[in-house]
């Protein structure tokens, strides 16, 4: 498995062996200009592929999860907006909100904005192939979850019958 946490290295946070989180300069990232590389935590178990990410403020109609290549790339792109209306502005329809160059456009006067807003994208090479039909992707209370069953692993537990012979 440690090839796999190799993999994942190189973009934002990396995980050292110890399984802590350290800053990660030396790679080139493949993202897109203008275009904001989405952060995810990644749990991996024998029979399984567990993704999170955070996606506040992107509406489903706005996500876009795909499984590419031989079932084994991930790619998650979307674009998040920030909610004008929750503090007395107009509503999204009244506010063509427009995403230019990542950013949201008409909103330069902000004394501190630290959020990302606008478009996001992230691929994931995996460790090897999924089950595509049997994949899950769920969003709830602004945080995605994709569970990618691994190709080969059954869910269900046989036993076998253990025959002893002399």
């Amino acid at each position: 498995m440690s090839s796999f946490l190799q993999k994942l290295k190189g973009k934002g946070v990396g995980v050292t062996e110890d399984h802590t989180a350290e800053p990660v300069h030396s790679q080139k990232s493949d993202v897109p200009s203008g275009v904001t590389q989405l952060p995810v935590d990644v749990q991996q178990s024998d029979t399984e592929i567990i993704i999170y990410a955070q996606i506040p403020g992107t509406e489903i109609k706005d996500l876009d999860v795909s499984i590419e290549g031989d079932n084994d790339v991930i790619t998650i792109q979307g674009v998040s907006r920030r909610p004008s209306e929750l503090v007395g502005g107009k509503s999204e329809e009244e506010s063509a909100v427009i995403i230019k160059q990542g950013r949201v456009a008409g909103h330069e006067d902000f004394t501190l904005e630290e959020c990302a807003w606008g478009k996001f994208f992230r691929q994931i090479i995996l460790p090897q192939e999924v089950d595509a039909a049997s994949a899950q992707a769920k969003v709830k209370d602004g945080v995605l979850a994709l569970h990618l069953p691994l190709k080969g692993h059954a869910t269900n537990k046989m036993r076998m019958h253990v025959e002893r012979v002399d």
